[in-house]
């Protein structure tokens, strides 16, 4: 059979690791949906908040814009919605005054942990589950899929 013509599904055979890693990235889009849903928020709200919350580095609209796909003006739209309700705050830049900070506000912080906490404590028992040279191999694999993940990602 050539490809035109064979299961799609053959096509797309993958190891079981990545299988799973397909089943656990679905199972944790299910989980951002739902906790959007507790929170009260919209998906998009909901990405903004959870890129917000895990930036390395304080992040302005425009890069919150870049990263959601959306347009300067949605962008504000939705950073105004957002601080309205009290989940961030624009604070100024201390080395660029000109640049615009967008912070998670401490109580929406408090309101995310109270709600993943279960989930988290949870997924820290199932690690304590493995001997120390199975997490390291665990996480040596995990790393290297966001690697490879981000890879993806960068290209153009």
């Amino acid at each position: 059979m050539d490809d035109e013509t064979s299961e799609p599904r053959a096509r797309w055979a993958v190891e079981p690791e990545t299988m799973a890693l397909r089943v656990l990235q679905t199972a944790m889009t299910d989980a951002e949906t739902a906790m959007a849903r507790r929170m009260h928020l919209g998906q998009t709200d909901m990405a903004a908040m959870t890129h917000l919350a895990s930036a390395r580095q304080p992040v302005g609209p425009g890069w919150l814009s870049g990263r959601l796909g959306l347009t300067p003006a949605a962008a504000t739209e939705l950073v105004d919605r957002l601080e309205r309700v009290g989940h961030l705050t624009r604070e100024r830049d201390r080395t660029d005054r000109r640049r615009v900070n967008l912070i998670p506000t401490a109580s929406t912080l408090n309101e995310v942990n109270d709600h993943l906490r279960p989930l988290l404590d949870a997924v820290d028992a199932a690690a304590q589950e493995f001997s120390e040279d199975e997490r390291a191999a665990i996480l040596s694999f995990l790393a290297r899929v966001s690697e490879i993940y981000d890879d993806f990602s960068d290209r153009t």
